[in-house]
């Protein structure tokens, strides 16, 4: 996660100079949606989904996005303590289903794939075309493989590839977790 962070954070600061590090990293994952969500839970509408933990966003309602989520609790963190808060991990890769989930103490579980989705965002991005990476590294989508190395910056024609996925998409109802839940204070 801190690589795939950094990755996005980068490519942010190539797209968005002049925006602060917060505002770049949550626009660029934005901006990106669709590539991340193919990546990571197909399934899941990232655009309408809230979580409702305790990170700042910058959404004119307050309740935090999936880009507000990553941001405050994963690339925030890794970059100004050694450890997350007790209780943001990401699953391992295994047998469980890909999905969000809200504990009753307002800890998030994100699968591992959301890794995955965050090296996409920075591999894909036109900004990065050019970039050099050893050989053998690679993205896997359904049965496509994309070698990184040649891949870097494709992010048009990636998106025209992900375009014939026609999984349904549902936005993330965490009910009864809104209940407590209030913006953190900026």
């Amino acid at each position: 996660m801190v690589h795939a962070g950094n990755a996005v954070d980068e490519t942010a600061a190539k797209r968005h100079p002049q925006l602060g590090i917060a505002s770049r990293f949550k626009r660029t994952l934005r901006d990106s949606l669709d590539l991340f969500r193919v990546m990571t839970a197909p399934g899941v509408d990232f655009g309408q989904s809230r979580f409702p933990v305790a990170v700042r966003s910058d959404l004119p309602d307050g309740r935090p996005d999936i880009a507000d989520v990553l941001y405050g609790i994963h690339r925030w963190n890794r970059g100004h303590h050694d450890e997350l808060p007790n209780g943001y991990e990401l699953t391992p890769h295994g047998p469980r289903p890909t999905r969000a989930h809200i504990w009753r103490d307002g800890k998030v579980e994100l699968p591992a794939s959301t890794v995955i989705g965050l090296l996409a965002v920075a591999v894909f991005a036109p900004e990065n075309k050019g970039e050099a990476i050893p050989a053998g590294y690679r993205l896997i989508w359904q049965d496509q493989d994309f070698h990184i190395a040649t891949w870097w910056g494709w992010q048009d024609h990636f998106r025209e590839i992900v375009a014939t996925e026609r999984t349904p998409q549902s936005t993330l109802d965490f009910g009864p977790a809104w209940n407590d839940w209030s913006p953190k204070a900026s």
